[in-house]
């Protein structure tokens, strides 16, 4: 072992007595920061898959020319074969060599830690997912250092063995590259596939380490340290000697084995989800739905039997969750396999699930063509059956599943009522992209009062008051507060400013029905919030076409709790109002109160909003001690006496629910469409109100956006160019000062004393 570590020891400080090491130490963080940092603040979001998306890329050229001289600059000047000829096995130089090529590129690698830690500061990551990426990252990094290794023993010329190094680790990295998988005809493009790093690679970046991936990259890194030891030994022995073969066939079956494992390497079972949120593994809930089936539910799965290229990792990952869904159902269960593509009965059963064929493009001929391919699922309970005709992704899926049963097992969906009549916002107008999904798990209606002024409620699990513009009358409050008190559950969404969005100004609403729910101790005020660092961009129409503005009057505002919204971790309020919590002016409300929705900390208040335009000047004149959270949707559980009764038996069984937002505009289609985040919420938020408090935990399972809010132009260049900058000076102030003592101790003068 003392060999071992004196050989790492030297390669490691040799690299850092070259000035090569630190340029390429600079040159390596100081892109990928900034490559990072590009696409993060356009996006906002607290994620470091921007980095990991070019890290093999940027991995291949440092390993390549870190590599080039480990074995190279050793024949070249002769000390292999004096290595060779110590008392230390070959085995020995070569895991040395391995080792301190690995410490050299994980420094690198380790430069990069700054970007999650500082980033902590503008944003809640996934811990956990990190963890896995870094995992992943040093794999891979293991395999092309192994591959660099190799290169390197088959010449004594460093920039020939450079060149041999980049051209294998480019090649099996673009193995797993679409253009290039298209291009290969048959099963043979997915087969390619399964043997690029770069596929497994971006499996682990998930944030879930599966033991099919973790045994191809050591099975790869085994592979080619074989290999390079055969080149080694092949200089000492006779390529005769049984010594010499066994090694040949020691390669062989590496490879033999890198080859089962990455093409059959589906079968292989185990995995450690990192993630925070376990999103990769069968959640407690979806559990819970799963042990509680009365009767059998059946899964078909439709899926091609050779999976074109473009799902074939997709139906790998379905395959192992439909077995997790198998196993925690308790036999309730059955998944059952079809192959259309290879069973002619089994195109009848998939037209008769309404699973359709998906066609695949084909560029593996000297023409494109179309291949067909099948990927989805039918189900069954008793007489009842869903599907999911098409699979694109695994994201979600579970929740889909889970819905699915849920929806089959019901015996009669509730009933979910818009009111209208009154200014407020239409079903067929207004809600027609999120209609057909409420309509998927509830019966969707609108009510008005009828002839003889009287609102029809009874049936009613749940009333959405979507904005109300000329004031419901006070018989109708009256008969709503009747229907709350007996446990009726409503979603207030209230407009106090009306904006005209072409105009940019805002108008007093005052039949937006605040007055009445000061009962339940909410008041909202006639004012506009706006968030002067958490925000989102509008289109602004110019001479030279629409540019994007930060407009502060949309603000991204943050998720307070997770049980009500389901995980959602924000979502963006257009031209919404404050929201205060106060006494209930209703005297016989016991009510409790959960804050759903909040801004940063630097949101402020323009009660005037007569110019709601990007330049207005109150955005530039406010103070910042006028800025702070702002509450703008909140949800309360209680119970009430009905009207004009003071005394009475409360229903403590049977408490009402109610959830109120300060804006009705977020729900409507064009917010819906530009922001999908908000389509989990709005399910959730009824979900919640209808007692359906499982789906809304499972719906948002993977899809909220973790913000990043700087709090401060000096916050935000802090954070960017301590990575861009601050991270590689380090590095030259480092090759610096080691610079200057290496510089002192050569020039030292020795005096023989005496």
């Amino acid at each position: 072992m003392r060999s071992i570590f004196a050989i790492i020891k030297k390669d490691v400080l040799g690299y850092f007595d070259q000035p090569a090491a630190y340029i390429f130490l600079v040159i390596f963080v100081g892109v990928g920061s900034y490559l990072f940092f590009r696409t993060a603040i356009t996006t906002a979001e607290a994620s470091l898959r921007p980095l990991f998306g070019v890290m093999p890329f940027m991995l291949a050229v440092l390993v390549a020319a870190s590599t080039m001289r480990l074995m190279a600059e050793e024949q070249r000047d002769g000390t292999l074969e004096t290595l060779l000829t110590h008392p230390i096995r070959g085995w020995a130089v070569l895991i040395a060599k391995f080792l301190g090529g690995l410490i050299f590129v994980g420094i690198a690698i380790l430069g990069t830690v700054g970007i999650p830690l500082l980033l902590q500061t503008a944003g809640n990551l996934d811990d956990g997912q990190i963890v896995a990426q870094y995992l992943g990252t040093f794999l891979l990094t293991g395999s092309f250092v192994s591959i660099g290794l190799f290169a390197s023993s088959l010449t004594r010329n460093q920039i020939v063995a450079f060149i041999l190094s980049i051209f294998i680790i480019v090649l099996l990295i673009i193995a797993g590259l679409d253009v290039v998988v298209l291009a290969i005809p048959g099963v043979w493009g997915v087969l390619v596939q399964d043997l690029s790093p770069l596929t497994h690679f971006s499996s682990i970046a998930r944030g879930v380490v599966e033991l099919r991936d973790f045994l191809y990259f050591v099975t790869l890194i085994s592979t080619f340290l074989v290999a390079t030891y055969l080149m080694i030994r092949g200089k000492s022995i006779s390529h005769r000697s049984p010594l010499y073969r066994n090694l040949q066939l020691g390669v062989g079956g590496l490879v033999i084995l890198s080859l089962l494992i990455g093409w059959f390497g589906q079968s292989i079972a185990g995995r450690v989800d990192f993630t925070e949120e376990r999103l990769y593994t069968l959640s407690d809930e979806a559990k819970e739905v799963l042990g509680n089936l009365d009767d059998y539910v059946t899964i078909k799965v439709f899926m091609s039997k050779d999976p074109p290229p473009q799902v074939s990792l997709v139906s790998r990952d379905v395959e192992d969750f439909l077995r997790e869904v198998e196993a925690a159902s308790n036999g309730k269960v059955q998944v059952v396999k079809k192959h259309p593509d290879v069973e002619e009965e089994a195109i009848s059963e998939a037209e008769q699930s309404f699973v359709p064929a998906i066609e695949f493009s084909d560029q593996s001929g000297t023409a494109l063509s179309i291949k067909v391919g099948y990927l989805g699922i039918g189900m069954t309970y008793a007489n009842r059956q869903e599907v999911i005709p098409i699979i694109s992704q695994t994201e979600g899926l579970e929740f889909e599943i889970i819905s699915n049963i849920v929806r089959m097992t019901r015996q009669q969906p509730k009933t979910l009522a818009f009111l209208v009549g009154h200014g407020e916002k239409f079903l067929d107008v207004d809600f027609t992209d999120i209609r057909p999904l409420l309509e998927l798990y509830y019966n969707v209606v609108e009510v008005r009062e009828d002839d003889a002024a009287y609102l029809v409620l009874d049936g009613v699990d749940v009333l959405v008051i979507p904005g109300a513009k000329t004031g419901t009358p006070e018989h109708i409050l009256a008969q709503i507060d009747d229907w709350i008190a007996k446990g009726g559950n409503s979603l207030w969404m209230v407009d106090t400013v009306s904006v005209d969005p072409a105009q940019f100004t805002g108008l007093f609403n005052f039949g937006s029905n605040a007055a009445y729910l000061q009962r339940f101790g909410v008041h909202i005020p006639y004012d506009v919030v706006f968030d002067m660092r958490s925000n989102e961009p509008i289109g602004m129409p110019t001479a030279f076409g629409v540019i994007p503005l930060r407009y502060p009057y949309w603000a991204r505002v943050g998720a307070v709790e997770d049980k009500v919204s389901g995980g959602v971790s924000s979502v963006v309020l257009p031209w919404a109002s404050s929201l205060e919590i106060i006494e209930p002016m209703d005297p016989t409300a016991e009510v409790e109160m959960i804050p759903l929705l909040e801004t940063s900390e630097f949101a402020g208040l323009d009660d005037s909003f007569f110019d709601l335009s990007p330049e207005t000047p109150i955005l530039s004149e406010i103070a910042d001690e006028d800025l702070a959270k702002r509450l703008v949707a909140v949800a309360i559980t209680g119970t009430k006496c009905p009207p004009l009764i003071e005394e009475c038996e409360r229903d403590t069984e049977n408490p009402f629910r109610m959830i109120i937002s300060t804006n009705s505009d977020w729900m409507a289609d064009g917010m819906l469409s530009q922001f999908r985040e908000h389509v989990p919420l709005a399910m959730n938020w009824i979900d919640w109100l209808m007692q359906e408090d499982t789906l809304a935990t499972l719906r948002s399972r993977g899809r909220s956006i973790r913000p990043l809010v700087f709090t401060s132009d000096t916050h935000l260049y802090l954070v960017q160019y301590g990575n861009i900058v601050g991270v590689p000076a380090f590095f030259i102030i480092l090759g610096l000062v080691r610079f200057v003592l290496r510089r002192k101790l050569t020039r030292k003068v020795y005096h023989r004393e005496g």
